[in-house]
């Protein structure tokens, strides 16, 4: 919870539970302020014996024909356990594959601004050029309202490292209610993976508390 901001009355008598409410307990909180890194599960269409593929997490084979919210490991149980963390419940849990609980979206603990990031490594089978576009939305419950633009908060279209291989990030500043959340989703004309298990966390989802409103 962000902690109140007190005024100090003059000549007032100061005991240790006044000092850890108006200097400990802000300092604390903006030292680690509501934060969250999340790590991509193999997600996509592309499955072929060039990657580690986890079947449970596969779309529909083939081009996407329509947006796809992306899938997340929850904190500390993807492939990176020790650089993804959560100080405050951001990431919240969704579906199950393979036994495994994952999150599409990351929510908002306290009303403020937030910072949000995605970045994508997107490999691709052969050598034609990737054409994919990604975005950050807002409240986003169905793949359906990604063609929505009032949910939609910043899009961009991936950059290209080598034939078969796509990378980007996306980033946006967003004001968020308690409650509300945030999600990364992507569109491609062909077979796609993000994920690939030999890069691991190279495809993350983060959230960072920036201010009030």
């Amino acid at each position: 919870m962000i902690p109140t901001t007190a005024t100090w009355a003059r000549r007032e008598v100061v005991n240790a539970g006044m000092m850890n409410a108006r200097v400990r307990d802000p300092h604390r909180f903006l030292y680690r302020p509501p934060s969250c890194w999340v790590t991509a599960r193999q997600r996509g269409t592309h499955k072929d014996s060039t990657v580690n593929w986890a079947p449970a997490d596969a779309l529909a084979p083939g081009k996407l024909t329509g947006w796809a919210t992306f899938a997340w490991y929850l904190p500390g149980q993807g492939l990176q356990p020790d650089t993804e963390f959560d100080t405050a419940k951001l990431a919240l849990p969704d579906a199950t594959a393979a036994g495994t609980p994952y999150s599409t979206r990351l929510g908002a603990p306290e009303d403020g601004r937030y910072s949000v990031v995605f970045g994508g490594v997107i490999d691709v089978p052969g050598t034609a050029p990737l054409n994919m576009h990604v975005k950050l939305g807002k409240n986003i419950t169905a793949d359906s309202m990604w063609t929505d633009d009032s949910h939609v908060l910043a899009s961009s279209s991936p950059g290209r490292s080598n034939a078969s291989r796509g990378y980007g990030s996306i980033t946006a500043t967003v004001r968020l209610k308690k409650g509300e959340s945030v999600s990364a989703a992507g569109i491609t004309d062909q077979p796609f993976l993000l994920g690939n298990k030999t890069l691991p966390g190279r495809s993350f989802f983060s959230m960072r508390w920036a201010g009030r409103y």
